[in-house]
């Protein structure tokens, strides 16, 4: 994968982890609320563009983020039909996502520091 690419299709992770923990949060807000609404994120489209962009075609991987950027990146559903999840993995889902938005942050942050490595000529070491 290209190193533009790379840094593509992670603040693509980035933007989803973000909103998963956004809309989660509404639902926690909502979950002692009778009748209140259940928000639902389905990131199907943008989460198969992240797969496309691991693969072996950078061309296609160029192609899947930028159609998954010009089209919505995640769908946010409000749902009356579906069991409300208890608070306990409403918390969990927040959690879960918050350490993925950490974990892609420091990816992020290491490529850039061996990038920047590359470019003086040090070895790091």
């Amino acid at each position: 994968m290209a190193s533009e690419l790379t840094v593509d299709a992670v603040r693509m992770a980035l933007d989803l982890s973000r909103m998963r923990a956004e809309v989660t949060g509404w639902n926690i807000v909502n979950a002692s609320v009778p009748g209140a609404s259940f928000f639902v994120v389905d990131q199907s489209a943008a989460e198969s563009a992240l797969g496309v962009a691991a693969g072996e075609d950078t061309a296609a991987g160029y192609q899947a983020l930028s159609a998954a950027r010009n089209s919505s990146l995640a769908l946010v559903e409000e749902r009356f039909d579906v069991a409300r999840p208890g608070l306990d993995e409403l918390v969990a889902d927040s959690v879960s996502a918050g350490l993925q938005y950490q974990l892609l942050s420091e990816a992020l942050g290491r490529h850039f520091g061996l990038m920047r490595l590359a470019v003086t000529g040090r070895s790091g070491a």
